[in-house]
């Protein structure tokens, strides 16, 4: 049977996206799975950056939530090889910036820096990196079933079942920025509902939280920054995996040594 146009379309592909055109300081960027097809995850990155300064970035306009700046200026990607990167200042002197790159025919290396460019310190920082799935089907269903994080002496769990467990005995957060350290692995995955195969989510020894919303659908390893004195520059590292296989073959990525 020849290709339809599903199925045209192979490999990782790594492309400037737009999800609310209305907030051009918005950066999104459309990432294909490296299977066959024509959908694409969508990632916001970042979405939010808090910091004991309060809420100095949101990538859109939240109902509810005070915005601190509601009129940025555009600043589109740049190629970068094999891959995407920008970088904003804002008003109050706070440099950020990151770098989506293709590691392999299954991997999306991950970089965001920091730089504190106030005259007081940046502390207690924490991001938000949101992987919206309503654009790639198989991962899309409106469910938090299909999120699956690891537990300490349990294993893979679904993410409403660990987050009901309240433990404290891990080392990863279950819940928008804070919550019961429950995971003891630093990545969130979601299964297809289509084939043996999954996307994963990390950002390694800084991954703060694990969060997944079933309305939106989408899937969060949200990380933390180190604090920063005036001046002071931070960079993190982390992946987006897509997996054919099940979750134990997720676990010889992440199981420890």
């Amino acid at each position: 049977m020849g290709n339809t146009y599903d199925t045209e379309a192979e490999g990782i592909r790594i492309l400037p996206g737009c999800w609310r055109p209305h907030y051009p300081w918005e950066h999104i960027a459309w990432i294909s799975p490296p299977w066959p097809g024509q959908d694409y995850v969508w990632l916001d990155f970042p979405e939010a950056i808090f910091t004991s300064q309060g809420l100095i970035f949101l990538s859109h306009i939240n109902p509810g939530v005070p915005s601190v700046y509601t009129d940025l200026p555009k600043v589109t990607w740049q190629a970068a090889p094999n891959g995407l990167c920008c970088e904003r200042r804002l008003p109050n002197g706070v440099v950020f910036g990151g770098e989506l790159t293709r590691a392999d025919e299954g991997a999306v290396k991950l970089r965001l820096h920091l730089e504190n460019g106030t005259d007081a310190p940046l502390n207690n920082i924490s991001l938000q990196t949101c992987v919206f799935l309503r654009a790639c089907r198989e991962f899309a269903d409106f469910s938090l079933d299909n999120k699956f994080v690891h537990v300490p002496a349990k294993g893979w769990m679904p993410y409403p079942e660990a987050k009901a467990l309240g433990a404290e005995n891990g080392q990863i957060s279950l819940g928008w920025r804070r919550g019961p350290r429950t995971a003891d692995w630093p990545v969130m995955a979601v299964m297809s509902n289509q084939a043996p195969r999954l996307l994963a989510m990390t950002w390694h020894d800084h991954t703060l939280s694990l969060v997944g919303n079933p309305n939106h659908p989408c899937l969060h390893a949200d990380p933390f920054m180190p604090d920063l004195a005036p001046g002071q520059r931070a960079e993190i590292r982390g992946t987006l995996l897509f997996l054919e296989g099940t979750l134990d073959s997720l676990s010889s990525a992440f199981a420890p040594a």
